[in-house]
């Protein structure tokens, strides 16, 4: 619940939610290594916004000072909660969709194309692909928007059984 509202917040008051987009993405990539001193007590909001404010000098404005009210509130625990909830409505502002590829081995370039492709036309929204290899299939199973789209040699030969 945190998380949506900050980042509803994030993306009500942001003026380009494409830099932002991106600066969250790079941001969020340090929470390890942040999080630790973020969290510390000991280390007073305004130590905590000189880091942020030397460590990400080249970010927007409006992006530096919504992690200063994230620092100010005590929630950066909840950062990553907050970056899942940004992205969805991001995504879904920008209709795109991501989708997992299921494979046994990784895909070449120009099937992931071709993959991309036929999801656009399907779905109808810009796709992100999620590769993911499973060692068990043979073929490609596409899972996207709640649906599975699945051409792997297994589920043809249960469909074979199913038509006998």
């Amino acid at each position: 619940m945190i998380g949506k509202e900050y980042a509803k917040s994030l993306i009500e008051t942001h003026s380009n939610l494409d830099t932002c987009s991106e600066e969250f993405k790079v941001f969020i990539s340090f929470y390890d290594t942040l999080s630790p001193i973020m969290k510390s007590p000991g280390i007073s909001y305004k130590e905590k916004h000189d880091i942020i404010d030397k460590s990400f000098k080249n970010f927007s404005k409006d992006f530096l000072c919504f992690i200063y009210v994230i620092i100010d509130n005590d929630r950066f625990s909840y950062l990553n909660e907050i970056y899942s909830e940004f992205k969805k409505m991001y995504d879904e502002i920008n209709n795109i969709a991501t989708c997992d590829v299921y494979s046994k081995v990784n895909l070449k370039e120009n099937e992931k194309k071709e993959i991309i492709s036929f999801l656009e036309k399907t779905f109808k929204k810009k796709i992100m692909i999620n590769e993911l290899i499973d060692e068990n299939i043979i073929g490609i199973k596409l899972v996207c928007e709640g649906e599975t789209i699945d051409y792997s040699l297994e589920s043809r030969i249960n469909n074979m059984r199913a038509n006998i």
